[in-house]
């Protein structure tokens, strides 16, 4: 009867330690439009090239992995080193491991673990490197995973001044800043802080070439063209855009609901084109903001 009962023990431990070492591993989620997704990994399935990110027990949130530009496994997601970003310009992955090696290369295969296809396998990452070799660390040893294509930030300079018109500029509502069309990024002379919300009111309508059609909303061209070197190339040409400080630029266009701001510093507004001389117009944009905690 003893035996019976400190097997059981036995069996009864091996159970909660095997839980524990495949416990789910929190995520930040960093996606291209600056949108940020915290939870616990569940999968990523590649037929569909979908990661699941677990963001409470009843939100289950699906993510493109073409959408997504870094992850952050247990850490900070702010404050990246200036190598790591300047290594993450290119069009090759990087991995950054809690000892912060930094491989470049091409993400393989993340596999195992809760919530995945094989729950009762640790979860682990297979990296190829530009060498050619292969790696494979355990989920909880890589600190980040970059995509590729991580932005460029605009230095920010003080707002050139208009050219010179013979007729006085659309006046536009007070409490509202001017976003010219020929200007990359606009200063609103606001600062915000994470967690802050904001309420993106914009109105007008830009030219965005000699083409009498080629015009932009706040939500972009009318044509639906985009522009391959814009700040955000997946974002229709002429949308308008944001970024805080000299961070990673974000998509605003004309939704109604307010954006969260993920860090603290001076507020721009831009357009997302890549040829600026041609463009005529302006937008004129309210901004509300609201305090976080």
């Amino acid at each position: 009867m003893k035996k019976i009962l400190l097997l059981t023990l036995v069996v009864a431990v091996l159970a909660f330690d095997s839980a524990a070492v495949f416990a789910q591993e929190r995520v930040t989620v960093v996606k291209r439009n600056s949108e940020r997704v915290v939870g616990f990994f569940d999968d990523w399935v590649r037929a569909t090239d979908t990661v699941y990110v677990r963001v409470s027990p009843d939100d289950q949130r699906r993510i493109g992995m073409g959408d997504i530009l870094f992850i952050a496994v247990e850490g900070d997601p702010n404050n990246l080193p200036a190598k790591e970003i300047e290594a993450a310009h290119g069009p090759d992955h990087l991995l950054v491991t809690q000892g912060t090696e930094v491989l470049i290369g091409r993400l393989v295969n993340i596999e195992g673990g809760d919530g995945s296809a094989k729950p009762n396998e640790r979860r682990s990452v297979t990296f190829r490197t530009t060498a050619g070799g292969e790696r494979r660390f355990p989920f909880t040893e890589v600190r980040r995973l970059y995509l590729g294509n991580y932005p460029r930030a605009t230095t920010a300079s003080t707002p050139a001044a208009p050219p010179a018109a013979t007729t006085a500029p659309t006046p536009v509502p007070e409490g509202s800043v001017r976003v010219l069309a020929n200007q990359q990024w606009t200063a609103t002379n606001i600062t915000v802080r994470r967690g802050d919300r904001v309420l993106f009111t914009p109105d007008g309508e830009i030219q965005l070439s000699g083409d009498a059609g080629d015009k932009a909303s706040a939500n972009g061209s009318l044509k639906g063209r985009t522009a391959p070197n814009a700040p955000m190339p997946g974002v229709l040409a002429g949308a308008l855009i944001g970024r805080i400080g000299n961070g990673a630029p974000f998509a605003i266009g004309n939704q109604s609901t307010p954006l969260p701001m993920s860090a603290d510093g001076p507020l721009w507004l831009g357009i997302n084109d890549d040829g600026l001389d041609d463009n005529s117009g302006q937008l004129a944009v309210r901004v509300l903001v609201t305090r976080g905690r």
